[in-house]
C-alpha cells in the first residue's frame, strides 16, 4: 500500500467491535469512531467545549442514530491528524453525543470515543480498512 502512497494507521477493535483510532485536533488528543456510516467527521460539543474548542453554530440540523434533528456546529481547524496522517485546514463538526454516550454506557462501554471520523475523510483519501491487520489506510493526496 506504500508503494501507492498511502499510509498504514493502526487501529483498535473496542469491547463491542467498534474500529478506534487516535486523533490530534490543533494538539488536542483524543479518540474516535471510525464511522463508514457518518457523512461527516464530528466531535463530541460537550468533550470539545470541555477543552476550550470554540464552534459555529449552523442552521442546518444534522441526523444520527436515534435523531434526525441535532444541533450543528462547525470549526475549521489548522491541522487534524489521524495518528500520524495529517489533514491540513479542515471543516470539523461538533454535535451532542450523550446519547450515543448513554447507549454505549449500557453495553459496557466506560470510555467511549469523543467523535467519529466520516465518510468526507475517508472518500477523500480513499481509505482502505484491513479488519485482519486491524489497520486503516489513507492515501496521500500529494502526488495525485
Amino acid at each position: 500500500m506504500s508503494k501507492k502512497n498511502y499510509t498504514e494507521i493502526p487501529v483498535r477493535l473496542n469491547a463491542i467491535g467498534h474500529l478506534e483510532v487516535d486523533v490530534n485536533i490543533d494538539g488536542i488528543i483524543t479518540n474516535f469512531l471510525i464511522d463508514t456510516g457518518a457523512s461527516n467527521t464530528v466531535i463530541d460539543l460537550n468533550y470539545a467545549t470541555n477543552n476550550l474548542m470554540e464552534f459555529a453554530s449552523m442552521k442546518e440540523k444534522g441526523g444520527g442514530v436515534g435523531t434526525s434533528q441535532m444541533s450543528l456546529f462547525r470549526k475549521k481547524v489548522k491541522l487534524f491528524k489521524i495518528n500520524n496522517f495529517e489533514i491540513p485546514s479542515f471543516d470539523l463538526y461538533a454535535a451532542d453525543f450523550q446519547h450515543v454516550k448513554d447507549s454505549l454506557a449500557k453495553k459496557g462501554i466506560t470510555e467511549p470515543c469523543n467523535g467519529v471520523i466520516g465518510a468526507d475523510i475517508l472518500i477523500k483519501y480513499e481509505a482502505v480498512i484491513d479488519y485482519a491487520k486491524q489497520s486503516l489506510y489513507l492515501k496521500s493526496l500529494l502526488n495525485n
